[in-house]
């Protein structure tokens, strides 16, 4: 009993001579011990404050170092695995809403939101072939011959997308200036096959265009289980998201890339067209043109267009998105063509050094010249003459005169109010066609 009391003694004197080493070293601590004699310095109070002191101190460490260990291995997996995927090509981190959170008084540790795709999967090497494998045999290649004067025909190559299939019609998505102007052109989906297509119809504005092929065509030449594609709904697609695009690359067969969409709903202006397009950096080459921009789920989120290539220019690439791009097909499957009526003019707005010129009170647009064959060649309308109002309307600007012809509906007559040779006032009538049964 009396050693119990000194042992007890001895613990009381060494916690009042070493009360600073408790503030500098977190592992001096005593645990669980009962101290039942009150003549000392320090009661038995006050210890066991103490000691309960120095276990929360201990607890809120073990909790910090815990808390930070974790965020420092989820770090070092994220930057091994990136760089794993910078060596093979296609190795990347996925942690949706992954977070580490601890708070306790002055402390407070958090990270969250780390997250690159909605479905929490990693995309390794061996998914992006699984997806290409899935989806490869709905992309096909596309051959064509070009008719030419001289004895020598043109050829080219390009990409489309298995859109439907409808009895024995194939439908196939490609772009306009694939099959523009194209005598001949066929499809292959192994690249060793090759089955004639034809035209079904083609929208010059969107760059879009459908072709078709015989499915008993396709299944004599081999292919018994043709694979139509998946098309998700493109504004849903996020800045960020990876996509791989698969095609035709330089007319040498099938190949896919990988990027992310750069931006959405880009407005850009090729051979005089504006196309609505997602932006992405992944590489799209000549012959990718009508092949398909994949999401991480193999569904189809825009249609390869256009790149812009230059030496100072590195990763841009366009593609029309699907929830465009399915509405022009399915009206070029039901009607063979687009319905987009044209006046077929080039004009400039009435400037006040225009109006000095010709002595004019009013503006209007100015024709500088007329497409022939089109709807403002057939009602007589020549370079020079002034238009000034449009179906009763008066017109000021060409946006004014833009926006009037939308309202307008194929093989609609519309009364055209002019000014010619600077003085004579007259109206004529104009019959408007499409622009596509025009080039077509």
């Amino acid at each position: 009993m009396d050693n119990d009391k000194n042992e007890n003694k001895n613990k009381i004197n060494d916690i009042n001579d070493n009360k600073e080493s408790y503030n500098s070293n977190p592992n001096f601590i005593l645990k669980n011990e009962t101290v039942e004699h009150t003549d000392t310095k320090t009661s038995n109070t006050e210890i066991n404050n103490i000691i309960n002191s120095e276990e929360i101190k201990l607890q809120k460490e073990k909790k910090r170092k815990k808390a930070s260990k974790v965020y420092t291995k989820t770090l070092t997996a994220a930057v091994c695995l990136a760089f794993l995927g910078a060596g093979v090509g296609s190795g990347y981190v996925v942690a949706k809403n992954y977070s580490v959170k601890y708070e306790e008084e002055n402390f407070k540790f958090n990270v969250s939101d780390i997250h690159l795709t909605p479905e929490e999967i990693s995309l390794t090497s061996s998914s992006i072939a699984s997806v290409f494998e899935d989806v490869g045999d709905s992309v096909v290649n596309i051959s064509t011959i070009t008719a030419s004067r001289s004895i020598f025909a043109g050829t080219g190559s390009g990409s489309g997308i298995i859109y439907k299939i409808d009895g024995d019609n194939v439908y196939i998505i490609t772009n306009n200036h694939v099959v523009e102007n194209a005598a001949a052109v066929t499809v292959s989906v192994t690249g060793k096959e090759q089955v004639s297509a034809k035209l079904i119809g083609a929208d010059v504005s969107s760059d879009l265009a459908v072709i078709s092929v015989s499915k008993k065509s396709m299944q004599q030449a081999g292919i018994q289980d043709i694979n139509v594609a998946k098309f998700a709904d493109s504004d849903q697609v996020k800045v960020g998201e990876f996509v791989f695009p698969i095609g035709n690359a330089l007319g040498l067969g099938k190949t896919i890339t990988q990027g992310i969409i750069s931006a959405q709903n880009k407005t850009i202006n090729i051979d005089g067209k504006e196309l609505t397009v997602l932006q992405t950096d992944a590489a799209i080459n000549p012959g990718n043109s009508g092949g398909a921009l994949i999401n991480s789920n193999g569904e189809v989120v825009g249609i390869n267009t256009a790149k812009l290539a230059s030496s100072a220019i590195e990763g841009i690439g366009y593609a029309i998105p699907t929830n465009i791009a399915i509405k022009v097909v399915d009206d070029i499957i039901e009607n063979g063509s687009v319905q987009k009526p044209f006046l077929g003019i080039q004009g400039q707005t009435i400037t006040e050094d225009i109006k000095a010129i010709f002595n004019l009170s009013t503006g209007g647009v100015l024709i500088l010249s007329v497409e022939e064959g089109s709807s403002a060649y057939n009602a007589g309308l020549v370079p020079t003459d002034i238009i000034t109002a449009f179906n009763g309307n008066k017109i000021e600007t060409l946006e004014d005169l833009s926006n009037a012809i939308k309202n307008v509906k194929t093989g609609d007559v519309i009364k055209v109010s002019i000014i010619r040779n600077g003085f004579q006032e007259m109206d004529v009538d104009v019959r408007f066609t499409s622009r596509n049964s025009f080039v077509n």
